[in-house]
């Protein structure tokens, strides 16, 4: 069964913050996930909704146009995104099917706002 809860946090990239943020937590299938914000949940959600897995190559003309046109100094090559970090184990198919209900219930619940 998923944890799913919301957890203040007082800092922010490393510095102390007097304003209150919070940040969604679910933990489910022995692996914790945490979200800043719903936009980042809902990226989540897309991703594990995909059975096939998406090329980890980014075109350079997109990272020209997100990042700018100075995106080889800013993105070295050992840097990765946020899914290539996350454990295989939680690919497999049911374990991928209790991530996405999950993190589904967790979109519902922080959409009308009962966490």
């Amino acid at each position: 069964m998923a944890r799913i809860s919301k957890e203040p946090i007082t800092w922010l990239d490393g510095t102390a913050s007097l304003i209150p943020r919070h940040v969604i937590v679910v933990s489910v299938a022995s692996f914790t996930f945490r979200f800043g914000s719903i936009g980042q949940l809902r990226e989540c959600i897309e991703y594990y909704r995909k059975k096939t897995r998406p090329s980890s190559r980014i075109a350079a003309k997109k990272l020209a146009r997100d990042l700018g046109e100075d995106w080889r100094e800013q993105r070295g090559w050992e840097v990765e995104r946020w899914f290539e970090r996350l454990p295989m184990y939680l690919l497999e198919e049911p374990k991928r099917q209790k991530v996405l209900k999950a993190l589904s219930k967790a979109l519902e619940m922080a959409e009308a706002e009962k966490l």
